[in-house]
């Protein structure tokens, strides 16, 4: 009987032992899946405004596109630029080549200006869309860890469950 007593303590003690080792394993995971949490959050309100940025800057985009195309659709006498445009007095005043001229380098400067702002718009596109995929990969990611670390958390609650109906 005092051996088998002795064996019960030394296995209680070793029980004891175990289930304080899960219980800071627990409170470990506890930690890394609030922390997790947290993370997933931010990164979602990340991926939120990154989308409502692209959203806009589409948006401006488009306008930028159509802009060039009205500006070349409007007729003589339109304003432009916060000037007035007549093409029909200065045909009529015969205008001279050199203003002809200047105008036409104008127009040449506007079209490489938009030119510029299309692309500048395309990168800053490219740019956003590339840190969208990032933050969807870390978003899954997480996500996964989080996962993992939930099978842990019930791994150790059932083991926890056996070892106090030993």
């Amino acid at each position: 009987m005092n051996q088998k007593l002795a064996e019960l303590t030394e296995s209680k003690e070793q029980l004891e032992l175990l289930n304080q080792k899960l219980a800071e394993e627990s409170s470990y995971a506890k930690g890394l899946a609030s922390a997790a949490a947290v993370e997933l959050k931010a990164l979602s309100e990340e991926v939120s405004k990154l989308m409502n940025q692209n959203e806009r800057l589409s948006a401006e985009l488009a306008a930028s596109k159509n802009s060039p195309a009205q500006c070349r659709n409007s007729g003589p006498g339109t304003v432009r630029n916060g000037r007035r445009e007549s093409h029909v007095r200065r045909n009529d005043q015969g205008g001279s080549n050199s203003d002809i001229k200047r105008e036409l380098a104008l127009s040449k400067e506007r079209e490489l200006s938009y030119e510029s702002a299309l692309l500048d718009w395309d990168h800053r596109e490219a740019e956003l869309q590339r840190k969208i995929e990032e933050s969807k990969q870390r978003e899954t990611y997480l996500e996964n860890e989080l996962a993992n670390m939930w099978v842990l958390v019930a791994k150790l609650k059932k083991s926890q469950g056996a070892d106090t109906d030993v």
